[in-house]
């Protein structure tokens, strides 16, 4: 059968629908083909035929595929259909064959040849992973062993790098914040409690304003060996200098040819900073919300923690002090690192180091604030899940709420266990998109954001299953960009002069165990 004749085939099938009694039956004949169709809410599925076809055979084939086309396209929509349009092939090429026969198959199997799951892949897939563990621990375990002989070397006198530049410097010494405070920042209570293995000292962190430099004890020079010596790094340097030159640009740092430090003992060049670093000073406001809530929706525990972390990307930014504006939720409790100002911080709202200065390029947890409530305005999203009987399936209804006023939710994640690797029939979706997790057992409702628009919707799906606690726990998951506590930072200035410092600002709220059980 030709393209153009399909093509006059399906063009003539609307026209077939409007005459006769089409309307009380599933098929229609003409004198060569036969129209066997159901309908599927707006849309038709539609199996052309000979005559000589057994109309029974192929009514149980237009019904099997009836089931693979909401289970593939997940709704029966357009949109959805053209988005799923080459799965959908696949999945009728497995129902009928290449004469046009029906296979004898079941959905589920269906489902197992789309997924093309393969034993030997899976266990090729689990050797290299594990391939790839191993190698990753030989080579921390061979990282670890190379930082070590190179501290050790430093502390001989024989790495060139003994040296060490004020408090801040990449020396072997030990924390100078423990000679006077006692112990390193790392020791206090913190969110963050990040260490960095590649550095001895946590720089101006621990110092005072009045810091003295150390100077690096005078050593028996080492005598360099004669030997092959490859690169030519002056050589090198010229060609890029005169590449510059030619082309305008800035004049580029000279090439380093060693790991170590210079010929005069001096400290090694400091690395280059993250391309992260946009600003001075960058802080994240980060909360993670946990609830619990119970099948009815009502709350039954909320807890709110949050945290404010600083990094200090430039010299001039070391010694800063962040100004807090108003609007803080009273309900919330506040805390500050062990090294901050706390008197400073209650009397003005400024968050400063009590002396010293901040790590350059090392996050910082300096504020921190938690909160436990069961009331229910302090809820951002509510979730209501209705399982009922219905013959031998289940008709479940599930709607979310979020009366919270101003809030906005984004990528809202519901998770519905169904206790059953069969297909659910959604029936309907007021907001986001659904699909069906077969090897999870699970329903997904996804929304990418929930305002006064849309602050509460349902979904309503009917699935084999007797049980109504199968539908539970269901999880939740989401992100904000609005604070629950409202700390907002107005600006930063330097401890000293009071000088403005650019900053930047980001804030996020994510979830960290949020479910209705």
């Amino acid at each position: 059968m030709t393209r153009i004749r399909i093509e006059g085939l399906l063009a003539a099938f609307p026209k077939l629908m409007g005459t006769g009694n089409s309307s009380q039956h599933t098929f229609i004949e003409t004198e060569s083909v036969r129209y066997v169709y159901q309908p599927i809410e707006n849309l038709f599925l539609l199996l052309i035929t000979n005559k000589a076809s057994n109309i029974v055979e192929d009514l149980e084939t237009l019904r099997l595929l009836s089931k693979l086309v909401p289970d593939i396209a997940g709704g029966i929509t357009e949109d959805r259909i053209e988005a799923k349009m080459f799965e959908l092939v696949f999945a009728f090429d497995e129902v009928l064959t290449y004469g046009g026969h029906r296979e004898n198959i079941t959905l589920a199997q269906i489902q197992t040849n789309l997924s093309m799951e393969s034993h030997e892949e899976k266990l090729f897939k689990m050797i290299q992973q594990s391939k790839e563990t191993q190698a990753k621990e030989e080579a921390d375990r061979k990282a670890k062993n190379f930082m070590a002989e190179k501290r050790a070397s430093q502390m001989a006198g024989i790495g060139g790098g003994g040296g060490m530049e004020g408090i801040g410097g990449g020396g072997g010494g030990a924390n100078p914040y423990e000679g006077s405070h006692g112990k390193g920042i790392d020791s206090s209570p913190s969110f963050s409690d990040e260490r960095s293995p590649a550095s001895s000292s946590y720089g101006a962190y621990g110092a005072g304003s009045g810091a003295q430099d150390l100077v690096p004890s005078a050593a028996a020079p080492v005598v360099p060996k004669k030997g092959m010596q490859l690169g030519g790094g002056s050589k090198k340097q010229s060609m890029m200098d005169k590449l510059v030159s030619e082309d305008n640009l800035a004049p580029l740092a000279p090439i380093s040819t060693g790991g170590g430090a210079s010929a005069g003992g001096g400290v090694a060049d400091a690395p280059p900073s993250p391309a992260g670093d946009q600003y001075p000073v960058n802080i994240t406001l980060e909360e993670k919300v946990s609830a619990s809530l119970n099948r009815e929706g009502a709350l039954e525990s909320l807890e709110v923690k949050g945290i404010m972390n600083l990094t200090a990307n430039k010299d001039e930014a070391l010694a800063c002090k962040v100004i807090l504006g108003d609007g803080r939720n009273p309900n919330f409790a506040y805390q500050t690192h062990p090294k901050v100002d706390k008197k400073l911080y209650e009397s003005t709202s400024q968050v400063a180091l009590k002396a010293g200065a901040f790590p350059k390029h090392k996050s910082v947890g300096v504020l921190r604030w938690s909160m436990s409530t069961a009331a229910e305005d302090q809820v951002p999203i509510s979730i209501n899940c209705w399982p009922e009987p219905d013959g031998g399936d289940m008709n479940v209804n599930v709607e979310y709420t979020c009366e919270k006023a101003g809030v906005e939710l984004h990528d809202v994640r519901i998770v519905i266990p169904l206790g059953t690797a069969q297909p659910p029939d959604v029936a309907s979706c007021d907001s986001g998109t659904h699909r069906h997790n077969r090897g999870a057992e699970e329903l997904v409702w996804e929304v990418d954001m929930v305002d006064a628009s849309n602050k509460t919707a349902s979904l309503e799906f009917n699935v084999q299953q007797k049980d109504a606690d199968a539908f539970f726990p269901i999880m939740v998951s989401f992100r904000s960009k609005q604070l629950h506590a409202g700390v907002q930072v107005a600006t930063v200035v330097h401890s000293e002069t009071g000088a403005p410092v650019q900053f930047g600002v980001t804030e996020s709220v994510t979830t960290d165990t949020y479910k209705v059980e």
